[in-house]
């Protein structure tokens, strides 16, 4: 009876996981495909759950578990695109090329679905997103035209979501929708719209914490954005006070007693969003601003808000100008054997178009400056690269490495896509993080005015 029972119990808890099957295709054959979650949204930080490699035809597979409706991520070297998974679902999908992405990250792509099922999140969230766009498009000329007219019809379209969406018994897609129209449709009706009192009730007071919903977190960014200036002198001297001591529980203490806050938890999300802002505000110095961080995780606060407080130092605790390039352990190259010179790294990748069309102006300023500066080619290492990307790879003459996509040189030198160039100084301190490129900017800048004083310095010249 004792092992019938135990039988059960683990059957029954290996239900309470289910697989998410997905079956994908792209133009990239024999390559490194991810799979994983955001860790947070606040940093959007991700974490990798499994990983695996396309045929020969660039076909791949993922089985992943989840417990509820997620968002995941889908990983090739430096380009990553979205999709909302639930539980026991399959997908077929296509990894489509940089070329036809639509979106503000160089790095994102899209993601094409097929025979995708009409009750499945992400057949909800696509027809909704299309629907929102599309009445926004049309309505969004009446609001310098009619104001009231504009106002009426906002009004109408958000009675028609409602009464549309109001059966819904999916939670994650409802909150999906009432918070993508917090951020959509309040700040469309300027003097009509609801008080922040009002708003703060409708889609925050009592309400749990969505640690999983994106659009919850970007409702709770916009929402608070800057709020250190919305605070009397008073109270922006003690959280001040208080930041630059490390005092996490003062500093939450403070915040939950404001009226638009109320919660542990929200203050605790707050300060973080709070202590960004007074950063890059350069409120705070950044060495406040990981002692802050850092205390964290000895405050009573929540483990997820610990999470997100520990992401961020590890994105805030990254090398700048005038820190000292750390030594790699790259087998075909050691740094500080070429401290004599400067160093101008390039981050390439053989298939990007950018990349390709500033390889031949790279190789006019290797030839004329290549016996004053140090050229270093940095690109990720894949199985297979094509026969076309070996003939780009095989241009560079110059010293080039294979790097895994996970190495630190990818996060610690800024890298966000391609392509990205890094100047050091002689001795290995770094000049500039995200230096110019050799063909020019949309200021007619290159980076060949960089070499060409530090040839004249070092050839005498006046």
């Amino acid at each position: 009876m004792i092992k019938f029972l135990c039988v059960v119990f683990i059957f029954n808890s290996l239900n309470l996981i289910s697989q998410v099957i997905i079956k994908g295709t792209s133009i990239h054959k024999s390559s490194t495909f991810e799979i994983g979650i955001i860790s947070d949204y606040l940093t959007n930080e991700i974490d990798v759950l499994k990983k695996t490699t396309s045929d020969t035809l660039g076909r791949f597979h993922f089985s992943v578990d989840v417990d509820q409706e997620e968002k995941l991520f889908i990983k090739n070297q430096h380009h990553i695109g979205y999709l909302y998974a639930q539980p026991n679902a399959t997908y077929f999908i296509e990894f489509s090329d940089e070329d036809f992405s639509n979106f503000e990250s160089d790095n994102e792509v899209e993601l094409i679905f097929f025979e995708l099922d009409s009750n499945d999140i992400n057949y909800k969230i696509l027809s909704f997103e299309h629907w929102l766009d599309k009445s926004l498009n049309i309505l969004y000329p009446l609001k310098e035209k009619n104001a009231a007219e504009f106002l009426a019809e906002i009004r109408q379209f958000r009675r028609a979501v409602n009464k549309i969406y109001s059966h819904e018994e999916g939670s994650f897609f409802s909150d999906y929708v009432k918070y993508t129209l917090g951020v959509h449709i309040e700040e469309l009706q300027d003097f009509a719209s609801a008080t922040e009192e009002d708003k703060f009730v409708f889609y925050l007071k009592d309400e749990p914490i969505r640690w999983r919903n994106d659009k919850y977190f970007g409702f709770v960014s916009n929402f608070y954005d800057k709020y250190f200036y919305r605070q009397s002198t008073g109270i922006r001297q003690e959280i001040i006070h208080f930041l630059d001591q490390g005092n996490v529980s003062n500093v939450i203490k403070i915040l939950k007693a404001d009226s638009l806050i109320r919660s542990n938890e929200l203050a605790e999300i707050v300060s973080l969003l709070l202590l960004q802002d007074l950063y890059f505000d350069r409120v705070i110095t950044k060495v406040n601003m990981l002692y802050f961080l850092d205390n964290y995780r000895l405050s009573e606060s929540t483990m997820q808000s610990k999470k997100i407080a520990k992401n961020f130092y590890a994105k805030f605790n990254t090398l700048e100008a005038g820190d000292k390039l750390p030594e790699y352990a790259f087998d075909e190259l050691k740094f500080r054997e070429l401290a004599k010179k400067p160093i101008y790294i390039q981050f390439f990748n053989p298939s990007n178009l950018k990349c390709i069309a500033e390889l031949s102006a790279m190789k006019k300023l290797e030839k004329t400056y290549g016996q004053y500066i140090q050229f270093i080619t940095i690109y990720p290492k894949q199985e297979v690269y094509t026969k076309s990307e070996k003939i780009y790879l095989d241009q560079i003459k110059w010293k080039k490495i294979e790097v895994e996509s996970d190495h630190s040189i990818w996060k610690d030198l800024e890298f966000f896509g391609f392509p990205h160039y890094v100047y050091v100084l002689p001795n290995l301190i770094i000049g500039e993080m995200n230096a110019l490129s050799p063909s020019p900017n949309g200021r007619y800048e290159t980076i060949e005015r960089t070499f060409f004083e530090h040839k004249r310095l070092m050839n005498g010249e006046e």
